[in-house]
């Protein structure tokens, strides 16, 4: 969108809540004014648009300060501007549901108590939708993950596209588009692979007893498995160990370490390992 369209948009709102502003006033001679303009219905309409309108400015001006401050493009968008967007959307919604209430005279006093009364027969029912509303304006505020992380919530991983009013929206590495409510991510374990810069990796297997194998062969073996992804790892770093022995079994620990963040690449070498250790070391036995 054109800055100067936005800018001159930005202006016209603030033009129309003081032209409102002014109508609500009377300012103007109420004799010009027609007899509806008088009704519950208008009154409440008119007073839904000055707070409506405000609510909009007061937003899209704290979007545009933090963008400034940031230095970001208008489209980028991150953990504040997704949270001052849904907070912009509660109240939108709270100012909808006050005007339907002024649509039928209830003066603002006995409006309180009806809406305390409503807000906590809604609280009851809907608990759930509010503790998910509640949540997501704590975590987009919160800087545990944000938009573009790799994370894995619970047993879901892939990379956060969306932080909502409701939900988490993940992309994970099969192009599936997952969906987890806010409150079971806040509640949740949250692995952020992007934040904490985790660049080393540990896959365990075992194999059976016999045939017995030297350490260093099946070490060959491994690294022989990585040469396939040399351009990705710190070389030198790559470690094999005995994590335990049982009666029929070895258990074995081997660890890798990328030169970059990049879990979809970790996984792809998990697999790999696992692959070989199936088919050449498992399947000997």
């Amino acid at each position: 969108m054109n800055p100067m369209f936005r800018i001159a948009k930005f202006i016209i709102k603030i033009i129309l809540v003081l032209f409102l502003w002014v109508l609500k006033e009377s300012f103007y001679d109420q004799s010009l004014l027609p007899a509806l303009y008088y009704t519950a219905v208008v009154k409440s309409i008119l007073h839904f648009l000055i707070y409506w309108l405000t609510v909009n400015i007061i937003i899209r001006f704290a979007q545009f300060v933090y963008r400034k401050r940031k230095r970001m493009g208008d489209r980028y968008s991150d953990n504040v501007i997704g949270g001052l967007q849904n907070i912009y959307y509660i109240l939108s919604v709270i100012g909808l549901v006050i005007m339907f209430i002024g649509f039928f005279g209830i003066e603002f006093n006995k409006l309180l108590t009806a809406l305390s009364i409503v807000a906590a027969a809604i609280a009851i029912i809907s608990k759930e939708i509010i503790a998910d509303i509640l949540c997501g304006i704590s975590i987009t505020f919160s800087r545990d993950i944000a938009i573009g992380d790799y994370v894995k919530i619970g047993e879901a991983k892939g990379r956060v596209i969306d932080i909502n009013i409701h939900k988490i929206v993940l992309h994970n590495d099969d192009d599936d588009i997952i969906y987890i409510s806010n409150s079971k991510a806040y509640y949740d374990n949250i692995v952020n692979y992007t934040q904490k810069e985790i660049r080393k990796y540990n896959v365990e297997f075992s194999i059976p007893v016999y045939p017995q194998r030297k350490l260093n062969e099946i070490d060959n073996q491994l690294k022989e498995v990585l040469s396939n992804f040399e351009e990705y790892l710190e070389p030198g770093q790559n470690k094999l160990r005995i994590s335990a022995l049982a009666k029929d079994e070895v258990k074995f620990k081997f660890q890798f370490k990328l030169n970059q963040i990049n879990p979809q690449v970790a996984d792809q070498i998990k697999s790999k390992i696992m692959e070989h250790v199936l088919g050449q070391l498992y399947s000997r036995a």
